[in-house]
């Protein structure tokens, strides 16, 4: 069979959880023996990259710089994104050619929100994976206590549009329950197939530990940005009082705030920060820590973060928001959104708990 992936980002500009996980479908599926092929998106002003493991077309956009766009341009852009004739053509023009027996659409901000019409001209079979909420609002993010913005009379005319253009691909996929039911109550895929399907990720064999700590050492690891919940976590952290405990924070595509995260981090000596890391970096710090924490103050869907701490063996430290508390496991902890002393409750107990699983003797 051959089968075409639809998302925004892909290869060298890959920021994200999303695009983690188009890349391991689209390894699986070949690995199945589908014959694959992506549409995606590059900054303009680049080359396509040459060494592509499977036949990918991009097209320039200028998604992937938008957040460094002044917000009157923003809003521009997401006037112009669903009105993109010419990606809308190119996409039609490439389905034409490749002939695919089923599309799986992921993250469509940048290519255009005509590229389902594309789909649908062709009869072509569509499967769409939601990720967060790109649908909802322009923004796909939502913040802790800044729900209302869903209700404004501009999210409603985007969610108008953007319901008539997705309309009803034959299977939505969503790996949390709550992101598929935010959508339904939104009035989103009324004839579709739906299902809750969790990421898989294969376990991580990561190196033993040198030798078992008698207070634990912390991890985060992701963008440093504010919705992430860096600062609040910097905050919580440094209000402990114990001096043997350790946090890491390992940068995974940057981020804005990076510089003055390394300021408010700056006074404490237990905190340092490495990267930006890549995937495989990331995995091997993973075998010197014993809690991934996870304060993000953004509404998240299904954190492949998460997935991975399980995957290496570790414990998590999470906010209780979005979809995140279907991932939790026993001996995870979770915390109240954006309260820092909730956050540090959680984590003294896990400092605890790791003691006294250290100190008890094994018969």
């Amino acid at each position: 069979m051959k089968i075409g992936l639809l998302h925004n980002l892909t290869g060298s500009w890959s920021r994200g959880g999303a695009e983690t996980i188009v890349e391991r479908q689209a390894m699986e599926l070949s690995a199945q023996g589908h014959q694959i092929f992506l549409i995606s998106t590059r900054p303009r002003k680049t080359s396509e990259p040459v060494d592509d493991l499977w036949p990918t077309y991009y097209l320039p956009s200028y998604f992937y710089n938008l957040n460094k766009l002044p917000t009157v341009l923003r809003l521009f852009w997401h006037a112009l994104n669903f009105l993109a004739y010419q990606k809308y053509r190119k996409i039609l023009k490439i389905l034409k050619t490749e002939k695919p027996d089923l599309i799986i659409t992921h993250n469509l901000m940048g290519l255009g929100w005509l590229a389902p019409l594309a789909i649908r001209r062709l009869k072509i079979k569509q499967e769409h994976y939601l990720h967060d909420l790109q649908l909802l609002h322009p923004s796909g993010l939502l913040i802790w206590g800044k729900e209302k913005k869903l209700n404004s009379c501009l999210a409603r005319f985007y969610r108008y549009l953007t319901r008539q253009l997705i309309a009803s691909p034959e299977k939505i996929i969503s790996p949390s329950n709550w992101l598929l039911t935010l959508h339904q109550q939104y009035h989103f895929f009324p004839n579709s197939q739906t299902t809750v399907k969790k990421f898989f990720w294969p376990t991580t064999i990561i190196p033993t530990k040198t030798k078992m700590p008698t207070t634990p050492h912390f991890l985060f690891i992701g963008q440093i940005e504010k919705q992430k919940g860096v600062f609040l976590l910097l905050e919580a952290f440094q209000k402990l009082t114990d001096q043997n405990l350790t946090l890491t924070l390992a940068i995974r595509g940057g981020g804005d705030q990076l510089a003055l995260a390394k300021k408010v981090a700056a006074p404490d000596k237990r905190i340092n920060f490495l990267g930006p890391l890549s995937y495989l970096e990331t995995e091997k710090i993973k075998a010197e820590a014993d809690y991934l924490i996870v304060p993000s103050l953004c509404y998240e869907n299904s954190p492949t973060v998460i997935y991975g701490a399980h995957a290496s063996g570790l414990c998590v430290i999470a906010a209780a928001i979005g979809g995140i508390p279907e991932l939790l496991k026993p001996g995870d902890y979770s915390f109240i959104p954006g309260s820092v002393e909730d956050l540090k409750k959680q984590i003294t107990l896990a400092a605890t708990h790791q003691k006294i699983k250290t100190l008890t003797p094994i018969i």
